[in-house]
């Protein structure tokens, strides 16, 4: 095949992009800034997320023995610590010290959890499957990540914007972050 898209390359371009929005969000001071930023990071977390578990692991943990398969579910079970964070944040004010604190904690979980992800996941997956089945993969990751939900296993997230907004949530209505007020 010419110009095969390669779901490894294409979870490492994920694994930058998502690490470059935790560090800004882990920067930045302002509160719509922070909201925005989070708000893109659920939403990438979320998608990379559903690509991993509805194409990568199936089709990774199908190859694996042992110690492999050993690896592979620490990772999922990272996704979960990493997604019961991001349920904490959504219910916090953006400029409230207990988010800052959390978005600094997040930023440190991502960066650890794809340093693991890339030593043992994508090494395996090169590994253990063909070029062909890699690239096949990267087309339904694809296909997956368009139709992926805008949090982790929710479809609704309510962030409180600010002091003026605290008691009217801010509801994702589709997976391309289009706020609402509610």
């Amino acid at each position: 095949m010419i110009n095969q898209i390669d779901a490894v390359d294409l979870l490492l371009r994920d694994h930058r992009v998502i690490q470059a929005i935790a560090e800004q969000l882990d920067a930045a001071d302002e509160p719509t800034e922070i909201r925005g930023l989070f708000l893109l990071l659920v939403e990438l977390l979320a998608a990379h997320e559903a690509v991993e578990q509805q194409v990568i692991f199936p089709a990774l943990r199908a190859s694996l023995e042992g110690a492999g398969r050993d690896a592979l579910e620490a990772r999922m079970g990272e996704h979960e610590e990493l997604n019961e964070l991001l349920a904490e944040m959504r219910g916090l004010a953006p400029d409230d010290f207990a988010f800052t604190k959390r978005a600094s904690a997040l930023a440190l979980e991502i960066e650890e959890h794809l340093r693991r992800e890339e030593e043992t996941v994508l090494t395996r997956m090169r590994e253990s499957l063909s070029r062909d089945q890699i690239a096949e993969m990267a087309e339904r990751a694809l296909e997956v990540r368009e139709h992926a939900p805008a949090f982790p296993d929710d479809h609704l997230v309510t962030l409180t914007v600010d002091e003026r907004s605290r008691d009217r949530p801010v509801r994702i209505c589709s997976s391309r972050t289009r706020l609402v007020s509610t």
